[in-house]
């Protein structure tokens, strides 16, 4: 595939548009391949794209990269003078594309993009059945992979005692604007039929009482129905994104008001918030960009978050929090339950139990030696197991495996 020479010449490519995280995540992952000792060339989509297209090309053509890797589609589809190509439908050369949510999230893509010799990366372990399920051509290029945390550029020390917030939120509440309702299930506004709306239904009130993805879901509620197989899972294909849409906010909304009733202050950092009915006891700041939101981890005493559906997964906000020394407290994920122990690590709720499960913060808060023994514990095995430069090894390998990449 390459000369001895250039075996360990590898293509990165980012963006500055679209998504918070793409290029910092991207840099990031160039960072760990270059430790490693590969030589990256980084490449952003959307900056002067047609030259950033040439000179990528160029280099795959020359025979000097060994494979290429790009969060979601970033990489293998280009838009070059108002035409779409493909060029990896040709090539040879393998690429990664490493996914930022579920493959139904209407804003993920790379799936399904022509590629010759492609591996697809899925956050959480129910995608896998998924991707297997309606991506057949990329059943056995799937890989499963959580994302990863990194270390903020911040001045104060992380684990120190005294921090500017006590509890933060960073994210913005899903539903915010457009056509939308955070209020009401986005199904009845369609024209679905009755008998699609009462599955619906019934899954969404089986998401609002169980930590599952919307997949899964959808599968239980077909099972006890009787409808097994694929062929009832792809009717429901269309809908994923608004159940998805759905108990996403829901899941926002009702982990912040297990907060308001404990009596919690919490900082949060994202849009729409100003318009849920408690929002006079939230306290609300702008968005942040992604090295920001570093800082605010390193600034804070402890991170609530939902799992975003990734409950057999994790994302990043989940590590970049252990990494900057904020204590996380967190919707239950059986990925995290199996790397890290609740009470020692983390501090886990569920939907059924939640308003109870988190006044563990009003403890922690009043106890700052417990604090910061989690804090110390959670960075200790984040720091060993859960940085890119890991990621980057189950890549690699899964590249040697597949593709017969050399691996450093």
């Amino acid at each position: 595939m390459c000369s001895d020479i250039n075996k360990y010449n590898v293509i990165v490519y980012g963006s500055h548009q679209y998504h918070v995280a793409l290029n910092d995540i991207s840099i990031s992952l160039g960072n760990a391949l270059q430790e490693m000792g590969y030589r990256v060339f980084f490449c952003d989509c959307f900056d002067g794209c047609n030259n950033n297209f040439v000179q990528a090309i160029n280099l795959l053509n020359s025979g000097k990269i060994s494979f290429s890797i790009g969060l979601n589609d970033l990489g293998i589809a280009w838009e070059f003078d108002a035409e779409k190509l493909y060029p990896y439908s040709v090539l040879n050369v393998p690429h990664v594309s490493i996914t930022l949510d579920m493959p139904y999230n209407g804003y993920v893509k790379g799936f399904d993009t022509p590629c010759n010799n492609h591996i697809v990366t899925v956050i959480d372990k129910s995608a896998v059945d998924y991707v297997n399920s309606f991506y057949p051509d990329k059943a056995n290029n799937v890989l499963y992979l959580p994302l990863a945390g990194m270390t903020g550029k911040h001045d104060s020390d992380m684990f120190s005692l005294d921090k500017r917030y006590d509890v933060v939120y960073v994210a913005g509440l899903w539903g915010y604007g457009g056509k939308r309702s955070w209020i009401k299930r986005p199904w009845y506004a369609s024209e679905v039929s009755s008998n699609v709306i009462r599955i619906l239904d019934d899954a969404a009130d089986y998401l609002e009482c169980n930590t599952d993805s919307v997949f899964n879901g959808i599968k239980k509620v077909l099972t006890l129905r009787g409808l097994c197989g694929d062929g009832y899972i792809r009717k429901m294909l269309p809908y994923l994104w608004d159940l998805l849409f759905y108990t996403k906010t829901w899941r926002r909304i009702k982990g912040m008001e297990f907060l308001v009733k404990n009596d919690i202050k919490v900082d949060i950092f994202g849009d729409g918030w100003d318009q849920v009915p408690f929002a006079n006891r939230l306290t609300l700041h702008n968005s942040v960009s992604y090295e920001e939101s570093l800082h605010i981890y390193a600034q804070s005493k402890i991170l609530f978050q939902d799992a975003g559906e990734f409950n057999f997964g994790a994302n990043d906000r989940t590590f970049n929090a252990m990494l900057n020394g904020a204590v996380l407290v967190t919707e239950y994920s059986r990925y995290l339950d199996e790397n890290f122990t609740d009470g020692q690590d983390l501090f886990m709720y569920d939907w059924q139990n939640g308003e109870k499960q988190v006044g563990v913060i009003h403890e922690l808060l009043h106890d700052n030696c417990r604090r910061l023994s989690v804090a110390l514990s959670a960075y200790g095995k984040a720091d060993k197991n859960h940085r890119w430069k890991n990621r980057v090894q189950q890549i690699l390998s899964a590249l040697n495996l597949l593709y017969g990449v050399e691996m450093k």
